[in-house]
């Protein structure tokens, strides 16, 4: 009894000080706080943060404290900017920015070595940044239903990624020949090819 009360201290020490990240198995089965008040009671506690659906207009500044993050959902708000802050968040696994109204992400979003999921899909983004090419553990980037017109060869650089999703956005065949050629590891999903080069 006393060693499993020991490993249970340890690891909630280790949550606590940011140096254990937890596989997604474990972190599936972690209880979200669900509003800002309840996570700033506890700030270094902070793993997981569910915010879908709160009207939200902007990313609350408080995220930047839960330094241990490793789980954020934003979905279904108003958001229209992540800000450069985001690269802050250097335990995050999981990012959901889905049906917001972004229509751009910061360099920074490349600062994020431990990201593995990227769901941004139903947005306005217009372009990726280079940094992109920084997220080398990203295995899961969903960008369906954007208005992308430019995609950087950096995306080259993400040889973990295993599935993306680019459905509902017009891309030329000479396009998607061009992304297949980048990530030939990955699957990934098209709509039928546009004629939009001239």
């Amino acid at each position: 009894m006393k060693k499993v009360l020991f490993l249970s201290l340890l690891l909630a020490v280790k949550l606590c000080s940011g140096q254990q990240l937890l596989d997604s198995a474990s972190l599936d089965t972690v209880k979200p706080y669900e509003s800002i008040t309840a996570a700033d009671a506890d700030s270094l506690k902070v793993i997981k943060l569910d915010l879908h659906k709160q009207k939200l207009t902007a990313f609350p500044e408080d995220i930047r404290k839960y330094t241990n993050i490793q789980y954020l959902d934003l979905s279904k708000n108003k958001i229209k900017t992540v800000p450069s802050w985001i690269g802050e968040l250097k335990s995050l696994q999981t990012l959901v920015l889905s049906k917001n109204s972004i229509d751009s992400l910061p360099p920074e979003i490349g600062n994020l070595p431990n990201l593995k999921w990227l769901i941004i899909n139903r947005n306005d983004l217009e372009s990726l940044p280079p940094e992109i090419g920084n997220l080398t553990n990203l295995r899961y980037l969903d960008l369906w239903e954007n208005n992308l017109d430019d995609f950087p060869n950096d995306l080259a650089k993400l040889t973990n990624l295993r599935w993306l999703d680019l459905r509902d956005i017009s891309i030329s065949d000479e396009d998607q020949v061009q992304i297949k050629n980048y990530l030939p590891h990955a699957e990934i999903f098209f709509s039928p090819s546009c004629q939009c080069k001239d």
